[in-house]
């Protein structure tokens, strides 16, 4: 299926960011005892216990991942949420608009996802952890982020089939980390599958969306595009042809080709 251009640029930043964090703690776990420092490197590391430092590195690369992917999520909601065509679907689903109460970025997130089709529900509650978790890093002496005490119960009622389904993790141990501060690479790693499974969910709903779409919807949006405007308003020739072609290819990298050229057709 194919996906928004949001959804790659997520895929793209919060792989990078997995592969980085699992290249990471490899090199962290393979340090001797007895390193020390390429001179190319040019900074001073005299660690009393090189155990002790590695196992600091690590948590340090792990607490960072949680927020670098909880900003990656956050950036993914705001541009969908201001996607033209998703605007003009009228399903009242924005990120960017405030709740009426106990507002967060996380609970905007569970909010948006149970109207999704396809998230369940403890997904959802899961990445909302991730996201508290993330507020609990970035604000550690003020945050007081947490899921509620029915979701967490709810959490624990699907324990069994999480662990089955999700490489052994453990609700338990998992929520007991967070109040202690302490994930793990493994919490961190199935928390942020979690995160992408559902935003797959929610670009799917897009695309599905858009089957219902009058050709109107993607009129407007190319009317109120200023470099479509200065395209159309150039002398007519094979260049501005072209020009129009590939920007309407662009805009709407997602829609069929069928439709991409009745598009293209109404603007030669």
């Amino acid at each position: 299926m194919a996906e928004t251009k949001y959804l790659k640029n997520l895929l793209s930043e919060v792989g990078h960011g997995v592969h980085n964090l699992n290249t990471i703690a490899v090199a962290l776990s393979n340090l001797p005892g007895n390193s020390s420092v390429n001179p190319e490197l040019n900074i001073r590391w005299e660690p009393e216990n090189v155990r002790a430092s590695s196992f600091s590195a690590r948590r340090f690369a792990v607490r960072s991942s949680i927020v670098f992917a909880a900003e990656a999520l956050f950036e993914y909601m705001d541009s969908i949420s201001a996607d033209p065509v998703w605007k003009s679907l009228n399903n009242d689903l924005d990120f960017r608009r405030a709740l009426a109460s106990h507002d967060s970025k996380a609970k905007r997130f569970s909010e948006f996802c149970k109207k999704i089709p396809g998230v369940n529900r403890e997904w959802f509650l899961l990445v909302e952890l991730l996201c508290h978790w993330r507020n609990r890093i970035v604000h550690a002496s003020t945050s007081k982020a947490q899921l509620s005490s029915s979701d967490e119960k709810y959490l624990m009622s699907k324990a069994s089939e999480i662990y089955q389904n999700f490489y052994h993790f453990d609700v338990s141990q998992t929520l007991y980390d967070y109040e202690a501060d302490k994930v793990t690479l493994k919490e961190a790693t199935t928390l942020i599958t979690l995160m992408i499974k559902c935003c797959r969910k929610i670009d799917e709903y897009y695309m599905f969306s858009l089957g219902g779409c009058q050709d109107d919807i993607f009129h407007e949006i190319l009317s109120s595009d200023d470099v479509f405007k200065k395209l159309r308003n150039q002398q007519s020739s094979h260049k501005r042809s072209r020009q129009i072609d590939r920007h309407i290819r662009i805009q709407f990298c997602y829609l069929s080709n069928e439709k991409v050229l009745g598009l293209i057709e109404k603007y030669k």
